[in-house]
């Protein structure tokens, strides 16, 4: 696709909130990819420790699935930093509603992770969390309010993956502090182009910041699988690029075209094309990790996280353009079955591990059942918690300050 696009003149088109379409498809990509390396990793396919994987199949896998969980966290910076990045590009008033904003986070993610962890540390159904739940009175608050990952040994069997709902419960929080920053720092500039520039300067700090972290929290004096490993700062590179592509698609809606993001718009196939041949390049890694889920150590973190901030980038980028979009990725993504999953697709990524232990997929070498079964099983219990749980909880957005009953933003109307 090639559009054309001009200058620095302001649209005036309305604004009103509406789904992005093509992030609800590719949020259930991301979260069907988590399913299926976890579930991958279960059954052998990727290499752990003395344990080989599955040749070519698992470097595919394990290279084709990686960004998963880093576009989920993008997806996030994009769709919650959008609304401030508009009123700053625009030099209009911030609105800092916080109560508003934390009821409706709350809102979102807590009921269904609420019952995720009743049921692990609670009840036999699972046979997981008997032991942990047994530790006392604060480590069940430190679990239900999603600060179990700073202490080692800390999540319940179970609910692995849900440390990652500590970077987003950091990110809610300081997400208003980088507006106001943020805000306060494109004040003095003159044109939507001059204010994201100066926005971009912070975010880019973010990036490095986290990419520090990291490096130091995969130090082998720290040993394997630290505590630190898991820890939000390490993670905020990849909000960062949603807060990113949020600026850039702000401005873009006000006129002010930044280069790069110029060129997305107007080939937005070609750019993930561009991301395609970067993923099969990164098969052949010369670190030697492709194919494995061991801990990495420094090196392979400081050479891996530039190619994985790019990835997500690239794949991103082109569907964040205001008003422009590819007919192909969009008859991709807003299929309706993908338009579904991404509806539930938070449960789905909730109960994909206890989907194994319940099946008992530790250890099983048939990839294709596993895959079956995890996935089937995650689907069941997502609309299970979708539609007793977190949609009537959503019904309550307007409690403190007006909501919807889905999760939105505002896009330009088309």
């Amino acid at each position: 696709m090639t559009a054309t696009i001009v200058g620095d003149s302001r649209p005036s088109r309305e604004t009103r909130g509406q789904y992005f379409p093509e992030l609800q498809g590719i949020r259930a990509l991301a979260v069907l990819a988590v399913i299926t390396v976890h579930s991958a990793f279960a059954s052998g396919q990727i290499g752990f420790g003395d344990q080989p994987g599955n040749g070519w199949l698992g470097v595919v896998i394990e290279r084709f699935t990686r960004e998963s969980l880093p576009i989920l966290f993008a997806l996030s910076g994009f769709l919650l930093y959008l609304p401030f990045a508009r009123r700053t590009i625009e030099g209009a008033p911030q609105r800092y509603n916080v109560g508003s904003y934390a009821w409706r986070r709350a809102l979102r993610i807590f009921p269904a992770y609420w019952l995720l962890a009743l049921v692990a540390l609670f009840t036999p159904l699972f046979l997981m969390g008997q032991e942990q739940a047994g530790h006392g009175f604060w480590y069940i608050v430190r679990v239900l309010t999603m600060q179990h990952v700073y202490e080692a040994g800390g999540i319940p069997l179970g609910m692995e993956s849900t440390w990652s709902m500590a970077t987003e419960i950091a990110f809610y929080i300081l997400l208003p502090v980088f507006a106001w920053l943020f805000h306060r720092l494109a004040a003095g500039a003159a044109t939507p182009r001059a204010k994201a520039r100066r926005v971009m300067v912070p975010i880019f700090a973010i990036v490095l910041i986290g990419y520090a972290f990291s490096a130091w929290s995969h130090h082998p004096s720290l040993g394997q699988y630290p505590v630190q490993g898991n820890w939000p700062i390490g993670w905020f590179g990849y909000l960062a690029i949603g807060m990113a592509l949020a600026t850039l698609s702000a401005a873009a809606q006000s006129g002010g075209w930044l280069a790069p993001y110029r060129l997305i718009a107007r080939h937005p196939g070609r750019t993930w094309l561009v991301a395609l041949g970067v993923i099969i390049l990164y098969c052949f890694s010369p670190m030697g990790d492709q194919g494995t889920s061991n801990f990495p150590p420094t090196q392979i973190v400081l050479f891996n996280q530039p190619i994985d901030l790019l990835i997500v980038f690239l794949l991103l980028a082109p569907l964040t353009v205001p008003d422009l979009r590819s007919r192909f990725l969009t008859g991709v993504l807003t299929v309706r079955p993908l338009q579904y999953v991404g509806r539930v697709s938070y449960a789905m990524f909730l109960w994909h591990i206890p989907a194994i232990y319940i099946w008992n997929l530790w250890g099983s070498t048939n990839f294709p059942l596993a895959l079956l079964l995890v996935h089937g099983t995650a689907f069941v219990a997502a609309l299970i918690s979708y539609y007793a749980v977190e949609r009537p909880a959503l019904r309550l957005r307007n409690k403190l300050g007006k909501g919807s009953a889905e999760p939105s933003t505002p896009v330009l109307a088309r």
